[in-house]
């Protein structure tokens, strides 16, 4: 059931648009249910690998915090 709940809003969130302030905001939110969707053993979303999943969040939220610096 867990797994079900945090799937469902990792993909609201993946849609979610929003400024600078709020994308933050959402790829911190998609960071804490990425890491609990590993926990729980979660391999993939859609497709795509946790890790890679992960990863590219990562990435976004380096460049959310940049474009936050200027």
């Amino acid at each position: 059931m867990e797994k079900e709940k945090l799937l469902a809003r990792w993909h609201v969130l993946f849609n979610e648009p929003g400024n600078a302030i709020a994308v933050q905001s959402v790829l911190e939110e998609r960071l804490a249910i990425l890491h609990r969707l590993n926990e729980l053993g979660v391999q993939e979303i859609k497709g795509v690998s946790l890790i890679k999943a992960l990863e590219e969040t990562n990435i976004l939220m380096r460049e959310a915090y940049r474009a936050s610096l200027v």
